[in-house]
């Protein structure tokens, strides 16, 4: 039951049709109804029987001939109005010229119907309203009156007419239609078939090509899908790949030196070892958080957003920085205004920041100047993030967003994977990250528009 229920092509295509039809009867009805109510038309049907009866007796010179012409046509006239129950009356009188009655229908009785000659006109017998034409021809004067239909048998009877005849049509019309429909589905159920009969890790692509104009744009859509979701395994693939490959080398040098801390009766190697050790722990402890941070932040769907001081978040985060600039030597400085409120994800903004400072001291240099810059312009908030150290290889320029890679211009060890997490939380945030020369043409300036959320 539920499956004859369910929504179908083929049966809104049929609910269509019949709202078509259904659409098309009410309007020729309408039209119909008001062709058959217009005076014009009437007058025009009872000038008609009157002209042809003239027509007929105006060959005839006997009264007895005359009289049964006109008496047959009045009987004519009666038999068709009760063959399709026609609630109406029509009549018709016969005079000689002096104005002798040869004949009159019987529904007239011994009324006389006036009128002028060639001219209609309107009387009223037995509380009806009748429409009078009145004719000549040669010895005989013919007037024929007829009565005026009610307007609730002429719509009834133009609906039922129609009904009959759409019901002909309906079947006629939708056979093509459904044939057409159907052959038109047929892509799409191979298309199913293929997609259906593939094992869950093949992403190649369907390989359907339809005929039909309309169905290119979703088959080459879905191959487009089927592209994107094989970029994103391979990406994850190799993701995890890296993962594991950056994770192994520190997990080695603990696993080695912690050995060693078991086995070593030196004091001095154990020392040694301790601060492998230490410095193995804090690598591997740097790359999971970074690791987590991208996970965080691998996403376009902004997550919860609030209107914060960027200002003050930024003096913060560069006050936690402040030690480590001070151990490397480096100068820090920050040039933004007071306050600056803006609605955005603290968290990602929290990562762009915290790795791009992390980058410049980790790779400025020792005498080296950093520079952080706030700002607003066009309506998107601006972070610009400067040092004036060696900067970064030409050749290394194309691939420092890329997740784990390192450039080897540098010496200085790292994850790889901070400027990663600055364009995907940027990314996030309806933002952009682009890499400028630093100041002076020297070293790296980053710079992070982020777009106000709608």
């Amino acid at each position: 039951m539920l499956k004859i229920l369910r929504p179908t092509l083929v049966g809104r295509v049929v609910l269509a049709l019949m709202m078509a039809f259904f659409i098309a009867w009410m309007l020729l009805s309408a039209v119909m109804y008001i062709d058959a109510t217009d005076p014009a038309i009437g007058d025009k049907s009872i000038q008609d029987v009157g002209r042809g009866l003239a027509a007929s007796l105006a060959r005839l010179d006997n009264a007895q001939e005359a009289r049964a012409v006109a008496a047959a046509t009045s009987e004519q006239i009666e038999q068709l109005y009760r063959a399709y129950d026609i609630p109406a009356i029509m009549l018709i009188q016969l005079n000689a010229q002096d104005g002798t009655r040869l004949y009159s229908s019987p529904a007239g009785g011994p009324a006389l119907l006036g009128g002028d000659a060639g001219a209609m006109t309107t009387v009223r017998m037995g509380g009806r309203s009748f429409r009078v034409f009145k004719s000549t021809a040669g010895r005989w004067s013919v007037t024929v009156a007829g009565s005026r239909v009610a307007d609730s048998f002429l719509l009834l009877s133009i609906a039922r007419d129609l009904v009959y005849y759409l019901l002909i049509a309906f079947p006629c019309i939708l056979l093509p239609v459904w044939i057409a429909v159907s052959r038109g589905m047929r892509p799409l159920q191979q298309m199913s078939k293929r997609i259906a009969a593939r094992g869950t890790d093949d992403m190649s692509p369907t390989g359907v090509d339809p005929k039909y104009a309309e169905l290119r744009p979703l088959a080459g859509a879905l191959d487009r899908l089927l592209g994107q979701l094989r970029e994103k395994i391979a990406r994850e693939h190799g993701f995890v790949h890296d993962a594991a490959h950056e994770l192994r080398t520190p997990m080695a040098v603990i696993s080695v030196n912690a050995h060693v801390l078991a086995v070593e009766p030196e004091a001095q190697g154990r020392r040694e070892a301790q601060r492998h050790l230490d410095h193995a722990i804090a690598r591997a402890s740097h790359l999971i958080s970074q690791l987590l941070q991208l996970a965080r932040v691998d996403g376009t769907r902004i997550g919860d957003t609030s209107v914060i001081d960027v200002a003050h978040l930024v003096r913060h985060e560069l006050a936690r920085a402040a030690q480590a600039a001070m151990d490397n030597d480096i100068e820090l400085a920050l040039e933004a205004p007071e306050r600056l409120p803006f609605t955005l994800e603290v968290h990602a903004f929290q990562s762009i920041l915290a790795n791009l400072l992390d980058n410049a001291l980790r790779y400025a240099g020792a005498g080296a100047n950093v520079v952080v810059g706030l700002g607003r312009e066009d309506g998107c908030l601006t972070l610009a993030v400067a040092d004036d150290g060696p900067g970064i290889a030409q050749a290394d320029l194309a691939h420092v967003f890329e997740r784990f890679y390192r450039a080897r211009s540098h010496n200085t060890t790292g994850s790889g994977l901070g400027l990663a997490i600055v364009r995907q939380a940027a990314l996030r945030m309806n933002g952009t990250v682009a890499l400028e020369p630093g100041p002076g043409g020297r070293g790296c300036r980053f710079v992070v528009r982020i777009a106000a959320p709608r």
